[in-house]
């Protein structure tokens, strides 16, 4: 496990009779995007009580990461694939995605991470959604490698991915011959090759005519995912629910909708679907960020907390077994109780002056 600076709210004690856990001096070459919290006479702890840290499982360079969507899928970003943990002592609280550093994303055991070939990889998570019917909305994330020269990194991310998501692998089958399909670009390319700007285009377009060709067989798998996780119905056998076969009439559309995105000056439209999904990446990105800053500056204490009030939830019950060691988020059903805790005690933080943006 590496610990690497963090892209998370550096702590400014200035409390000097204070021995906070949850003291930390910020170096002034900190990078952090997120905001500086101030403790004075806020957090007063035991001497014995653990440090919340940050610490960056694995990093894949050479990212790109699309909504997936029937009509079009959108470019969200590009550059590394960060996933970090966020733990006390030896729990990790939560762990989070980043690409680039635009999006950003909860992993727990009810988000589906499918692995279709060394260079493609989609996420099926579920947004906390009050309105919605089953008080969430899906969103589907296609994730696109430069895989060349990254063999091991790519094991060490399906090793985090085993840990903290749901992943199956699977297969896209019938397609050979296919263009629009032919994942041999991505593979063949490696995130130095994707720093060229050209390069870079063309991979990112050729992803986003991937993952639109393959968006109703990914909805398809989200929805009978998300109906599983809601039914509790127990343990699950991987590869039950992909359908990888793609028809041919999806796939002459594919073909024929990479050949227009490569045009030169060509321009994809957005759809009233696709732009609302857009405000939920937007939203999830937030709370993810809100979590990170609570937990990582102990403005937030988890331990002792979360842990009974996950496991005694439905889903919670079904997927504390599956966990390799404690973890105190195991749903997104956690996640979003966190989210909550934290923008309160966040909330009473900026009232109080104690939240400083650099």
């Amino acid at each position: 496990m590496l610990q690497q600076n963090s892209l998370y709210p550096q702590i400014d004690s200035t409390n000097p009779d204070a021995d906070s856990p949850f003291s930390h001096h910020s170096s002034s070459s900190s990078s952090s995007i997120y905001p500086s919290v101030e403790t004075e006479n806020l957090i007063r702890e035991e001497p014995k009580t653990t440090q919340a840290m940050e610490n960056v499982l694995v990093t894949v360079p050479g990212a790109i990461l699309h909504l997936i969507e029937k009509d079009s899928s959108v470019h969200l970003a590009s550059g590394d694939l960060n996933i970090s943990s966020l733990g006390e002592g030896d729990k990790v609280v939560a762990v989070l995605a980043r690409v680039g550093d635009k999006v950003q994303w909860p992993l727990t055991k009810d988000v589906a991470a499918v692995k279709l070939d060394e260079s493609h990889y989609f996420f099926t998570v579920q947004v906390p959604q009050k309105q919605a019917e089953n008080g969430f909305e899906v969103l589907n994330y296609g994730l696109t490698v430069a895989a060349k020269g990254q063999e091991r990194v790519l094991k060490e991310l399906d090793e985090v991915l085993e840990k903290y998501s749901f992943l199956s692998k699977e297969k896209v089958k019938g397609v050979s011959g296919w263009e629009v399909l032919d994942g041999s670009v991505s593979t063949k390319t490696s995130p130095e090759e994707l720093k060229s700007e050209e390069k870079r285009e063309v991979v990112e377009e050729r992803s986003g005519a991937y993952w639109t060709t393959l968006a109703p067989n990914v909805e398809d798998y989200s929805g009978s995912f998300a109906r599983w996780i809601a039914a509790g119905s127990g343990h699950f056998v991987r590869g039950i629910l992909w359908a990888g076969d793609v028809t041919v009439e999806r796939l002459k559309w594919g073909n024929d909708f990479l050949k227009k995105r490569l045009e030169p000056g060509s321009q994809s439209q957005i759809s009233p679907q696709a732009m609302e999904n857009m405000k939920r990446v937007k939203k999830l990105t937030k709370m993810s960020e809100k979590v990170a800053t609570g937990v990582l500056s102990g403005v937030v204490k988890v331990s002792g907390f979360f842990t009974s009030s996950v496991v005694n939830s439905k889903p919670g019950k079904k997927f504390f077994s599956l966990l390799p060691g404690e973890i105190v988020l195991a749903t997104m059903d956690g996640f979003s109780k966190l989210y909550h805790s934290s923008y309160s005690s966040l909330d009473y933080v900026c009232m109080e002056g104690r939240i400083h943006f650099y």
